[in-house]
């Protein structure tokens, strides 16, 4: 069959016209190496080339920091002194918790010794006068308004002396005195020359603690929450659960928890520290606190 010059340049003309119709309206994958571009990656206006939004490297370190996942915690177990059968119980959780240990209790010296040959470290949980006092009693040691400064000053050497091994100290109540800068005062001065610090218990929202300890260069900290104030097993093991995934607003510093050495917080403790290992929250003493910043935190 013979095809006539006009019939085969038709054909022609009708396959390049196909294959122009194609290109244009079937997508093709060019040999490129690349992807072809998303249609959210294309420009909505012609001419006006696609520009991935910028974002700062500055910002993003600074968003995670104000929201940064607790990882190090202190732990301060409050009382001791009054048995050593509930201070051997905590003794055999595998954590650095630090002791706070109430003086002229009937093992306050005994406690200290047990602590120190366990290697743990001992702070003075000193009795200071409560604001519902003589309702609530802080115990023998205690720290009142009405005593004179010579009074105070001998006092406070007396409960220093009488818990071996401290490295600093914290108030056992207190929610009354923490409150009077001039008394205060002389008890920090008391704790500065010693060279030990202080660990605020925030058993008030007006204490004094933290700008007379800036003024007078004293190491400070203050405690984070109180795990155990319902005395219940649930509840303080929900704070401790709820701690691995607290995002904390802190530039610096560990979250500082105290609780005391009812049956119901060892046992919580137990559960709940090996469990706050795993997802990688440290346990660490409370000397930490100013050897990781270099500074008080």
């Amino acid at each position: 069959m013979r095809f006539t010059r006009g019939f085969v340049v038709s054909v022609i003309v009708a396959i390049v016209l196909i294959v122009a119709i194609a290109y244009i309206f079937y997508p093709q994958r060019r040999e490129t190496g690349k992807e072809p571009i998303k249609r959210e990656q294309r420009p909505l206006l012609k001419g006006i080339p696609y520009q991935p939004p910028e974002r700062s490297e500055k910002e993003a370190p600074s968003l995670l920091e104000k929201q940064k996942i607790i990882k190090k915690v202190v732990i301060i177990i409050d009382d001791i002194g009054y048995d050593l059968f509930t201070l051997n119980e905590l003794l055999e959780i595998d954590a650095p918790i630090t002791f706070a240990v109430l003086p002229h209790l009937p093992h306050s010296v005994d406690a200290a010794h047990i602590l120190h040959r366990e290697g743990r470290e001992i702070i003075l949980h000193l009795p200071m006068e409560p604001q519902n006092y003589p309702e609530k009693n802080p115990g023998s040691g205690a720290l009142f308004l009405r005593m004179s400064e010579e009074e105070i000053r001998q006092q406070v050497e007396d409960d220093l002396d009488a818990v071996p091994y401290i490295i600093g100290v914290n108030n056992h109540m207190g929610s009354r005195f923490m409150e009077d800068r001039t008394k205060l005062a002389i008890v920090f001065e008391q704790i500065r020359e010693r060279g030990l610090f202080f660990v605020d218990s925030q058993t008030t929202p007006y204490s004094k603690g933290r700008e007379l300890a800036e003024e007078m260069e004293l190491r400070f900290a203050a405690r984070d929450i109180f795990i155990d104030n319902a005395q219940d097993y649930k509840a303080t093991l929900r704070i401790l659960m709820d701690l691995m995934k607290k995002r904390s607003s802190k530039k610096r510093g560990p979250f500082i928890l105290s609780g005391h050495p009812h049956a119901t917080t060892i046992r919580a403790l137990q559960e709940a520290l090996p469990l706050m290992k795993a997802r990688g929250v440290e346990i660490i003493p409370v000397s930490d606190l100013f050897e990781i910043t270099g500074e008080e935190p």
